[in-house]
Formats: C-alpha cells, structure tokens, sequence
C-alpha cells in the first residue's frame, strides 16, 4: 500500500452561520484541489445539521501536507474565513494505510 496523508475534519458553525461557512469551505477545498501535493479534498454536508461538515483530505506525503498549511489560502480562507465561523471541530489526520480484516 502507498503511504500518503488523510486528514479528517468535522466542523460545525452556527445555525446562522452555515451557508457562509458552506460557501468558504468549498471555496478552501477548491484552492486546496490545485496544490500539487493534495490527491483530493472532498467536503460533505451533514443532512440532519445543516452547520456540519465533514472534509477528507488526501496529501502525497509529510511535505505536501505541511505545504498546505503554509500556504497563502490556508492562512486567508481557512484560519480567516472558516475558522472563525467555526464553534466546534475535530480534526484528525492517518498517516499509513491498514488493511482492514474482513468480517467473518
């Protein structure tokens, strides 16, 4: 198996804040789909709250990653845009693919 980065991030904004944090997030995820190290950036929205999100990111390694968060649109959509609309996050990254056992 490749090794690559995964980062997962689930963030909520307000109610009243949803659409506007929607809108920055998509804008990020698009920036962030131009980098040369990001394999893909996917950011879902939650049915049942309308203010969560979910993005998976998909980093060839250490360095693209680190890359990302040193970039311009990284400081000005996400630190400027998105996290101060966001009231609550987690935020987890895997750095090494494991084979899941299938079920018996």
């Amino acid at each position: 198996m490749d090794s690559y980065v995964l980062v997962v991030a689930d963030v909520s904004s307000s109610p009243e804040n949803s659409e506007e944090s929607g809108r920055a997030l998509h804008e990020f995820a698009a920036a962030c789909r131009e980098e040369p190290g990001c394999l893909s950036y996917e950011v879902f929205r939650s049915d049942e709250t309308p203010g969560r999100y979910v993005s998976i990111e998909k980093y060839a390694d250490d360095a693209a990653f680190k890359a990302h968060r040193e970039s311009d649109h990284f400081r000005e959509i996400g630190l400027g845009r998105v996290l101060p609309l966001t009231v609550d996050r987690d935020v987890r990254m895997y750095d090494r693919p494991r084979e899941i056992p299938p079920a018996n």
